[in-house]
């Protein structure tokens, strides 16, 4: 039986047949392919999911009969920032990835996490604030692929995430935070905050920089606690500024890499940092990584972040991960 009815809407056939051909393949949906607007005017059909061009869009407003339940557009425009506007010309796994639906049905297929296990938590942090810890952080969440579903947080208070991947949502970690804090006895649904990029879930990071200082270390536990039963097999946290309540929270984690970079002043800061997690006798199981490489001209589109994360530094990370964390000084380059 289909869990979903699917329309694909798109004049050009060759385009929509492929884009149909790779759905059927990776999940078990019902596709139905309109290549002409007045075929979809008259169909009758109920669908739960329509993609479609804009030149269906119009159309689609005002079909007499049949209900649709969600609409996406496959639109050309590359830097569109609408909810529902899909860029056409990109793989269709990352297009599958950015419709809610679809990708839940293809995370639930292909998730290996066992209902009675929490999430694996990995942890970030750099005492020097290392240029490279979210392009670390998010190449840990894509390298974590192979053993799951894998969602990543972004915890600094100022954060480039949004400008990195070229989206932004209508919900963030603050509406999350607040939801938890409010909410003390239905369950929250995270598919209301996620998005994906590269095969990984994120949330959309703060807003404003102040607003992380206003969360109470218990609401922070409770966050914590909501990802551990959350479908997700590896949940990767970039630690920014020290939450309130940073060292109950660190030790809920089952691993935390601590970054550096080469010289003495930096070394320094990793030190104190040792010194501090040795001081307040906390059960964590650390790994201190040397990253010297620098992020460059990552924010002017000098290159892509897609193109780090599939380079050296994420051969790096791959590397990283599959030493099934053995206590060694790692060092890039």
């Amino acid at each position: 039986m289909k869990s979903l009815d699917v329309a694909l809407c798109d004049s050009c056939e060759d385009y929509i047949l492929k884009f149909a051909s790779y759905l059927m393949d990776k999940i078990n949906v019902g596709i139905h392919i309109f290549t002409t607007t007045e075929s979809f005017y008259s169909d009758d059909s109920n669908y739960d999911v329509a993609i479609m061009t804009e030149e269906f869009k119009e159309i689609s407003e005002f079909k007499p009969k049949g209900v649709i339940g969600h609409r996406y557009f496959l639109t050309e425009n590359m830097d569109s920032e609408a909810a529902n506007e899909i860029y056409k010309f990109q793989a269709v796994s990352q297009i599958i990835d950015e419709i809610v639906e679809l990708r839940q049905l293809k995370s639930a297929g292909t998730s290996i996490r066992k209902s009675n296990e929490k999430s694996k938590m990995i942890g970030v942090y750099s005492p020097i604030s290392h240029e490279l810890q979210l392009p670390f952080s998010m190449a840990l969440g894509q390298g974590n692929k192979i053993n799951g579903r894998v969602l990543f947080l972004d915890l600094e208070e100022i954060s480039i995430l949004p400008k990195l991947v070229g989206k932004t949502c209508d919900r963030n970690l603050m509406d999350l935070l607040y939801e938890i804090d409010a909410n003390t006895s239905e369950k929250i649904d995270l598919n209301d905050y996620v998005r994906s990029f590269m095969g990984f879930d994120y949330i959309e990071p703060f807003i404003n920089p102040n607003e992380i200082s206003e969360i109470e270390s218990d609401t922070w536990m409770r966050f914590f606690d909501t990802l551990r039963q959350a479908n997700y097999d590896v949940i990767v946290v970039l630690f920014g500024r020290t939450i309130n309540g940073f060292a109950r929270c660190i030790e809920m984690l089952d691993k935390l890499y601590v970054l550096g970079k080469p010289g003495d002043y930096y070394k320094k800061g990793q030190e104190v940092f040792c010194d501090y997690i040795e001081r307040i006798d906390a059960s964590i199981d650390m790994e201190n990584v040397i990253l010297p490489m620098s992020a460059g001209n990552l924010s002017d589109n000098s290159y892509h972040i897609e193109e780090l994360l599939q380079g050296n530094l994420g051969v790096f990370v791959k590397r990283l991960i599959n030493a099934n964390g053995q206590k060694v000084k790692q060092i890039y380059g």
